[in-house]
């Protein structure tokens, strides 16, 4: 959690200084469900993500360089630097695709589940990650009766911070109405727990993954959590200054303590990482501008 944090932070400074002109959507606040999640998965499950998911990213097991190569759009990156973090790919670690559209994750990811059950047939599970504002879109119902009606083995990971960029919840989750009665709505076992607690998120995730794995069915885990950075680059934080700080202390990381210079030196090591990175050349751009003209 540290490390996503402290990187996430890095970045920040390179967007708010203009050096990264990339519309970013940090996890600050979020760390714990990432963390919580991955450390139960196996090394076969894929992991479908949705444009948060730096967090994820890190968490699955990407590689920093390649994955803060692919922020800062060097060909080095993961994907070459031409897919950022709205469609990035590495199924070497796991990480099927993040998306750029909400809700759009949820049917891509039982696809995925399918997949891994009619054809792989490894042992392997999906896993869709994707915000509360994504249950009032129709792709995800459609992604959900599809998990249910094909008996798919997909973990359905929800990140409920009860927002949409600056719109509460209000203007888009029915009154008196859950995230995980949802799942329970299409008769898919669904539980609600402390996102923001990691011991807690990597419990309930492992006996999730179990009832996936083991019985060959989709699973709704609602993480409850909160938001501690704006939606994304370039756009303003609509909350009062009192309602920041109330949030601020459910921080998972608030009260997390460690040994000496241990903070220090990830701050180093991701300095140096980053420093190395800017200065690297990127063939990208020739490559883009020699394509200028021609027909597709």
């Amino acid at each position: 959690m540290l490390r996503i944090r402290i990187l996430e932070t890095r970045l920040q400074v390179l967007c708010d200084s203009g050096e990264l002109a990339a519309d970013l959507h940090f996890t600050k606040g979020q760390e714990a469900i990432a963390v919580g999640v991955c450390a139960a998965l196996g090394e076969k499950d894929i992991l479908v993500c949705h444009h948060r998911m730096i967090g994820w990213a890190v968490s699955k097991g990407i590689p920093l360089n390649l994955l803060v190569a692919e922020l800062l759009g060097k060909a080095s990156g993961i994907c070459g630097g031409l897919a950022g973090e709205m469609h990035m790919q590495a199924m070497e670690y796991g990480f099927a695709h993040s998306f750029q559209l909400v809700g759009t994750v949820v049917p891509v990811a039982a696809g995925v589940a399918w997949a891994l059950k009619n054809y792989k047939r490894n042992g392997g599970i999906a896993v869709s990650v994707f915000g509360d504002a994504a249950t009032a879109n129709g792709q995800f119902h459609e992604g959900l009766n599809i998990a249910a009606t094909q008996s798919l083995p997909l973990l359905l990971v929800c990140e409920n911070n009860h927002l949409a960029g600056n719109i509460g919840q209000e203007y888009y989750i029915p009154p008196n109405i859950s995230i995980h009665d949802r799942g329970i709505g299409y008769g898919i076992g669904s539980v609600r727990v402390n996102g923001n607690d990691v011991e807690e998120v990597s419990k309930v995730a492992q006996y999730a993954i179990n009832v996936v794995r083991s019985e060959g069915r989709p699973f709704l885990l609602e993480c409850d959590t909160t938001r501690l950075g704006k939606h994304k680059q370039g756009m303003g934080d609509m909350r009062t200054p009192e309602l920041k700080e109330a949030l601020a202390l459910r921080d998972p990381l608030r009260n997390a303590v460690f040994e000496p210079g241990y903070r220090e030196g990830i701050e180093a090591e991701i300095d140096q990482l980053i420093e190395e990175i800017q200065q690297e050349a990127n063939p990208i751009l020739p490559i883009l501008e020699s394509e200028k003209g021609r027909s597709v």
